[in-house]
């Protein structure tokens, strides 16, 4: 269980650093690239599977595997931006994905931690 807490607060953490950057003036698609792929590849390897052991979070995985497909597109489209009001819509567009994203975090933090110990 343990295990599994810090993996979701490494989610969170990947996350929140990834917000912190698409807030940043002028964002830099490049630069945000990275902390994407990053957090999405934690989220696919580490806390994805959990659905398997504790299927009563099976819908908040979805969403959240949802949640990233769609900010992947928002990165690629903040990417290839040449206008400054297509960026700053993008980066709008990507500040209340991350924001979804984090609620979904924190409500699977909720969740995993009131499951009972004997589920382990």
């Amino acid at each position: 269980m343990q295990s599994m807490q810090n993996d979701l607060e490494t989610l969170r953490s990947h996350l929140q650093a990834l917000a912190a950057l698409a807030d940043a003036p002028n964002p830099d698609g490049r630069s945000l690239q990275e902390p994407f792929l990053l957090a999405q590849q934690h989220f696919q390897q580490r806390i994805l599977p959990l659905g398997d052991p504790y299927p009563a979070v099976q819908p908040m995985l979805t969403e959240l595997n949802r949640g990233f497909r769609l900010l992947a597109m928002d990165v690629a489209f903040l990417q290839a931006a040449r206008q400054s009001l297509t960026a700053q819509q993008r980066q709008q567009q990507m500040g209340a994905k991350l924001g979804q994203l984090l609620g979904f975090c924190e409500a699977l933090i909720q969740a995993l931690t009131d499951v009972p110990a004997s589920d382990d």
